[in-house]
Formats: C-alpha cells, structure tokens, sequence
C-alpha cells in the first residue's frame, strides 16, 4: 500500500490531537532575568503557560482522521 501526503499529514494531526486532549498545558519561558540583591545576582525565570481547549482537540483528532481516511481513499 503506498501512503501519499495527506495520509501521512492526517496521521501526525491526529497524533497531536490526542497529545492535546492527553496534556492540554504547555509550557514555554517567557523571561530570563537577573535580580540583583547587594552582591548578588539571582537568575529568576517566568513561564508562559498555554492552555489548549478540549475542543480543540477532538477537532484535531476528527480533521486529521478524516484527511488519513480520504487520503486512503483517493490512492
């Protein structure tokens, strides 16, 4: 069976949705900063944090499925 593009690309978006509905929190740095007390210097970081909506999810899941399946289809 020859997998073609939107096989492949459906796949990994339905991966990703179910990465999503599994862990919905993600966290980056937003900040690297140095705080100065007399002598000396504390490193202090900020987080972002972004938080993806069960929704979102399930439609990731439902376009990638979907594309995997007409993409099969089509081939």
């Amino acid at each position: 069976m020859k997998f073609n593009f939107f096989v492949i690309f459906g796949i990994l978006l339905a991966v990703f949705g179910l990465a999503a509905l599994l862990h919905p929190e993600i966290k980056m740095p937003a900040k690297h900063e140095e705080l100065e007390i007399g002598p000396l210097k504390v490193p202090v970081e900020t987080r972002r944090i972004i938080t993806v909506p069960p929704v979102v999810g399930s439609l990731i899941i439902v376009c990638g499925a979907g594309l995997a399946f007409l993409g099969a289809r089509k081939s």
